[in-house]
């Protein structure tokens, strides 16, 4: 599953790639930094919220759509509710969708939505999980140019996505939550 989804992100991106140049606009690359709120009360006293860090492209299609894809980190550790023990999670949603950006050249609002595939890898000692579902994620803001190529985005974003592992006592882990954060835009 994890090898069939990587093919997928590439494709996409190889895609967006040639979109790009068959268009004759160039895609632009984000760098990101932010802070993840999960919005799930367990997950919030496990771990609370934290940095979380990425990179996407947005591809021109024509008009104001966008074909968006990119992948995110956010890594934490915690507490164990119960037993009080270190516990580790490391979550990595890889999305693909549509983004509309309006505006100017210098000041550019964008609305984003997209499907993801949500990573999960926990470990306790309790035992380890590594697990994936499918969710989507959403994401506004506005892009400021700095200087030539280079722009400022600022973004809020949502995501959500449930986990239920498989066996004969399946867990449930509710992955959603708001984001904020910066990113470094570069426009080709």
């Amino acid at each position: 599953m994890t090898k069939r989804l990587g093919l997928v992100v590439i494709a996409v991106l190889a895609v967006a790639g040639f979109g790009g140049t068959a268009l004759g606009a160039g895609p632009s690359v984000t760098l990101k930094a932010g802070f993840f709120f999960p919005s799930d009360q367990l997950f919030r006293e496990t771990y609370s919220g934290g940095p979380s860090f990425g990179a996407d492209i947005a591809v021109p299609l024509g008009g104001v759509f966008q074909l968006w894809a990119g992948g995110e980190f956010f890594g934490k550790a915690g507490l164990l509710s119960l037993s009080e023990e270190t516990t580790k999670v490391r979550i990595v949603p890889l999305y693909a969708g549509l983004r509309a950006q309006f505006g100017a050249k210098g000041v550019r609002p964008y609305l984003g939505a997209a499907a993801a595939y949500f990573f999960l890898h926990e470990e306790n000692p309790l035992g380890t999980a590594d697990d994936g579902g499918l969710g989507f994620l959403s994401q506004a803001g506005i892009q400021f140019r700095l200087n030539g190529a280079f722009g400022l985005d600022i973004f809020v974003g949502y995501r959500a996505c449930t986990v239920r592992s498989g066996g004969s006592d399946p867990l449930e882990a509710k992955l959603g939550g708001f984001s904020a954060g910066l990113g470094l835009a570069y426009r080709f």
